[in-house]
């Protein structure tokens, strides 16, 4: 019995749990389709599954990651939503401090059947688990990210 409750803890941990974040339109693109529902699965590891319906109904899907304080090339999709006053870290000649302290960066990519893709920057608390980012489609929608 012990053996199957620590497969049965083991697989659960392995498989990750499914959560759900918000897209919120963030420019004229974007607008018609509203509020879009982001689906993703979440484990330990920093990483996981990721999907969105967008308003055509094209199924975007793909991988996101995280990565502890900010990530290299971190910004650039988060900037075009939130301004460049968004995001951003400062650094000295041997030391470096993230602005969003005990927070973590993550990125994602998306690709849809009809070639739609989507890339999203997102800041992660890593107390709470929320956060906030940005999303861009190839078609130049930005969108406001919350989970």
């Amino acid at each position: 019995m012990r053996n199957f409750l620590v497969l049965v803890f083991f697989g659960v941990a392995l498989v990750g749990c499914a959560h759900d974040a918000r897209l919120y339109p963030a420019n004229d693109l974007a607008a018609p389709g509203g509020v879009l529902t982001v689906r993703f699965t979440s484990t330990d590891s920093g990483h996981g599954e990721i999907e969105i319906t967008m308003p055509d109904q094209d199924l975007l899907k793909g991988k996101y990651s995280i990565v502890r304080g900010v990530a290299v090339g971190f910004g650039r999709v988060y900037g075009a939503v939130y301004g460049i006053g968004g995001s951003a870290s400062v650094s000295g000649s041997s030391q470096s401090h993230d602005v969003v302290p005990a927070g973590s960066s993550g990125m994602a990519a998306l690709f849809g059947p009809k070639g739609t893709t989507m890339e999203c920057e997102f800041l992660r608390d890593n107390v709470s688990g929320h956060g906030n980012g940005a999303c861009k489609t190839s078609k130049g929608a930005l969108y406001r990210l919350q989970y």
